[in-house]
């Protein structure tokens, strides 16, 4: 039996229906499949900036400063192929399980996904940036047969001025979440994501970036408390309706409004047209 009475039509980016009447506790981030896997992916998933780690151990960068004259030989970008292999290996848990590597840019960058395991076995998140830290960090001292005295430049290349700093200021690997740290209270990790990423996640897609940064709010709303007993069905209505586009009221807002803006006569942008203008619009709000 549905948990509320209430069901919703869902429709794509393009306006055409997917399903209809959808319970509306179906779609909620606690068991929709596709709601807990992208949660799943963004506290597994690390990028692995491999041309950063290249120019940082050729240059003797460490975290936000340089030091002249240190310098390993290396080359990242073209051994990345065997450098991924070697991170597989030690970032794994079993063999066949979750972990999953993708080469992006020629090699210029690594997505890891750190297998579940090591997550369901760790208090928080960041479990997955500091295991693909430390592989990194070893399979390049291991490629390279960098010495004792050298490991300090690779480790400083990757994370960064990590432990003087909380997070890994001035390193190369990088996760969508931020540190714990940086969160100003419980519950926020998921909602502290920067639009830009969720832009760059959906390739600068309008209606799937606006699903995606709903999943995240939402999911961060029932992480912080605020979805228990009758406020669960306020925040699933809000995400249906304002993120995942249900009876495609999003998308039909946004077409009248762009038709009312066709429709608009264009207004003179002179001095005096334009202060006239805008007393106008200021009347015409006063009256609302």
């Amino acid at each position: 039996m549905a948990k509320y009475k209430e069901t919703i039509d869902l429709y794509d980016d393009q306006g055409k229906q997917l399903k209809s009447g959808v319970a509306l506790d179906k779609i909620s981030p606690l068991v929709n499949k596709g709601a807990l896997e992208a949660i799943d992916l963004t506290k597994r998933t690390v990028a692995v900036n491999l041309a950063g780690i290249d120019n940082a151990i050729k240059t003797g960068s460490m975290g936000k400063g340089r030091i002249l004259g240190r310098a390993i030989k290396a080359d990242c970008v073209k051994d990345a192929d065997a450098l991924s292999d070697a991170i597989a290996k030690m970032v794994s848990v079993e063999d066949g399980d979750d972990t999953k590597i993708t080469k992006v840019g020629g090699g210029k960058m690594l997505l890891v996904e750190v297998p579940s395991a090591r997550l369901q076995a760790a208090a928080t998140y960041d479990a997955a940036t500091s295991a693909v830290a430390a592989a990194v960090t070893y399979a390049l001292i291991e490629k390279y047969k960098v010495g004792m005295y050298d490991g300090a430049y690779v480790k400083s290349a990757v994370w960064g001025a990590y432990p003087q700093t909380m997070d890994m200021q001035g390193g190369n690997i990088i996760s969508i979440l931020s540190i714990p740290q940086n969160n100003e209270g419980l519950g926020y990790a998921l909602r502290n994501i920067p639009a830009n990423h969720v832009a760059m996640m959906t390739h600068r897609n309008a209606m799937q970036a606006a699903a995606l940064s709903s999943t995240f709010e939402q999911a961060g709303e029932f992480e912080m408390g605020m979805a228990i007993g009758p406020f669960e069905r306020a925040q699933l209505l809000l995400y249906a309706y304002q993120g995942l586009n249900a009876n495609n009221i999003v998308y039909d807002l946004v077409k009248k409004y762009h038709r009312f803006r066709r429709a608009e006569p264009r207004r003179a942008c002179h001095r005096g047209q334009g202060h006239q203008a805008r007393k106008e619009g200021q009347e015409r709000l006063r009256l609302l």
